[in-house]
This record gives structure tokens, C-alpha cells and sequence, in this order.
């Protein structure tokens, strides 16, 4: 028996518990767009050693959710107009693929696939739940790829789910959104099933074109906010 192994695997253990809570603050807007993450806090705040932390961020900065940048230091992604729109065209082209595999091998596992985020998103709006509605959006969406039964597909949607889920959080939100995504939702899913795909995936290129503009205009807003504190702390 190799005596090491047990260590080498608290070690995994660790790093990954530490990649989970990094991506959940990340992806939940605790830790801000452009924020410097340091090593050794993390591992403070975590109580583990910086070895795993180090080894979680790389795996981050693998995803694009984090940026390392030598001499510099460690820092979470800064989405750019250019880069929202590269991830919403992929989001588009998996998710349209998506509808279109699972509507035309097996519409009636479409539906069952989506049937709890739809009803759950409707019976949020309806009880005026912010929160939930906004889960079950994403829940609709990533509940549409599962259903082409790809794993391929998934896989490559996987691999952008959390840097779309990051915008997705931070792009202002409203009760009035929310009940116009759950409608379009709905289309989306009586247009696929009903043999109009060409239809549905226009109305689903759309609804990502929605969240693609928030976007960008809030970083576009976010990037405003920061050049005048940069100006004012220049002229004071």
C-alpha cells in the first residue's frame, strides 16, 4: 500500500471544497467582477492550507471563471462586451441544439424535463417570490439541454453554465421580467413540441439575446462606475 495516498486524497478533498465555495462566491456575486483573490486569505478563512486553494483557483482560471495574471496575482473574471457576447452565442447554439434534438427524437420527455421549472417559475411570479422565480429560470435552462440526452452537448454547456449564471445574477431584475421569461418559456416549449422548431429556436435566441444586452449594459455601466472613482481618486 502507498502510504501517501491517504494524504494526496484530503488534499483533493480540500481543493475541491475549496473550488466549490470559490465558485459559489463567485457565481452568487459575493466575490465582485475585477476582485483580487489572494491565496493566503482563502486559505485563512477556509482553514485549510494555500497548496489546495492554489490548485482550486487553477482549475477556476481553467473555466474562465477566475484570471491569473503572473506578477500580479489572482483575480475573478471581467466579462467584456466582447466576451458576452463569444458566451451567448455558444449559449445560443447548444441551448437551440438542445430544443432541437430533444423536440424531435422525444417532445413528450421535453416537457416532462421542463414541466417543474415552468410550473415552479409561474407559481413564483404568481406569489411574488423574486428568488425562486430566478431559480427556476435557470433550472428551465439547464433542464432544456439535459433533456437532448447529449452528453457531449451537456458537457460543452457545463463548461459556460457558470459564467452565464454569474451574469445572469447580476443583471437587475424584476418581477415583470420574470413573468415575461416564464411566458416566453412556455412558447418556447408549445412551439417545439407542436413541430414548429424553426419557430421555437427563434424565440429562444431571442430570450438569450435579452439577457446578453443586461449584460453588457451592466458592464458597460459597472465600467462607468469604476473610471469616475479612478478620476476623483486621481483629482482629490
Amino acid at each position: 500500500m502507498n502510504e501517501t495516498t491517504p494524504a494526496r486524497e484530503t488534499q483533493e478533498s480540500l481543493s475541491l471544497r475549496a473550488e466549490a465555495i470559490i465558485r459559489r462566491k463567485i457565481v452568487e456575486g459575493e466575490f465582485a467582477f475585477g476582485m483580487r483573490l489572494s491565496d493566503r486569505t482563502l486559505a485563512l478563512t477556509l482553514d485549510i492550507s494555500r497548496t489546495p486553494v492554489r490548485e482550486a483557483l487553477a482549475r477556476l482560471a481553467n473555466e474562465g471563471l477566475v484570471v491569473i495574471r503572473p506578477q500580479s496575482g489572482t483575480f475573478v473574471m471581467t466579462p467584456t462586451p466582447a466576451s458576452i457576447r463569444e458566451i451567448s452565442e455558444m449559449r445560443g447554439v447548444l441551448e437551440c441544439g438542445a430544443l432541437r434534438i430533444a423536440a424531435a427524437k422525444h417532445p413528450e420527455r421535453l416537457v416532462a424535463a421542463v414541466a417543474v421549472p415552468l410550473s415552479g417559475g409561474a407559481l413564483a411570479v404568481e406569489e411574488g417570490e423574486l428568488a425562486r422565480a430566478t431559480q427556476m429560470d435557470s433550472a428551465f435552462h439547464n433542464a432544456l439541454v439535459a433533456a437532448a440526452e447529449n452528453q457531449l452537448l451537456t458537457s460543452a454547456y457545463r463548461s459556460i453554465a457558470d459564467r452565464v449564471e454569474a451574469l445572469r445574477r447580476r443583471i437587475p431584475n424584476d418581477m415583470e421580467r420574470m413573468r415575461r421569461a416564464v411566458m416566453q418559456h412556455r412558447r418556447i416549449i408549445d412551439l417545439a413540441v407542436t413541430g414548429r422548431i424553426p419557430q421555437a429556436e427563434a424565440e429562444l435566441a431571442g430570450h438569450v439575446q435579452i439577457v446578453q444586452s443586461l449584460a453588457v449594459d451592466l458592464m458597460r455601466t459597472l465600467e462607468k462606475g469604476a473610471a469616475r472613482r479612478r478620476h476623483d481618486a486621481e483629482v482629490s
